[in-house]
């Protein structure tokens, strides 16, 4: 009878300790869109088109898009559409065809990440994802990035 009380408590836990880690994911979501869209005001004007923000920058409009990466977790961009992330024990390949679906370029903003992003240039070739270098119709950025490229793309 202990064991099942013991069963029991321990499912508990984890479902609260996946509870507090779901929020916690949503509140740092929140800051870092609140964030982006403060930095954003301040370089063009912000709106949304069909629940996507969008900001219109001199000439050229980008669709803002956020992407969660855990902290010590690594993202391999394989293809446009094709995505890597490498945790500490898992490898999770992610389909972006409906994330990436809009013609306009992007800005992906992806958080909160610490380790260096790559993409596949080819099968054999892989390159680090530099914050102002776009490929595939897309600039993957950090947060803390996000500053420089409007700078660089104002000034274009």
């Amino acid at each position: 009878m202990i064991f099942i009380y013991l069963g029991i408590g321990v499912v508990v836990l984890m479902v609260l300790g996946y509870g507090f880690m779901l929020a916690h994911q949503k509140k740092m979501y929140q800051a870092v869109k609140e964030d982006a869209i403060k930095t954003l005001q301040k370089w063009g004007k912000v709106r949304y088109e069909h629940h996507h923000l969008v900001i219109d920058l001199k000439d050229e409009s980008y669709q803002i898009l956020f992407y969660y990466v855990p902290a010590n977790a690594e993202l391999t961009i394989n293809s446009k559409t094709m995505w890597e992330v490498k945790t500490s024990g898992q490898t999770s390949l992610i389909n972006q065809t409906h994330f990436l679906s809009s013609s306009l370029t992007k800005m992906v903003i992806v958080f909160p990440t610490t380790l260096k992003m790559k993409r596949y240039i080819n099968e054999n070739e892989m390159e680090f994802i530099v914050y102002n270098k776009k490929f595939h119709n897309m600039y993957v950025i950090r947060p803390h990035e996000l500053q420089s490229l409007l700078e660089e793309l104002s000034h274009a």
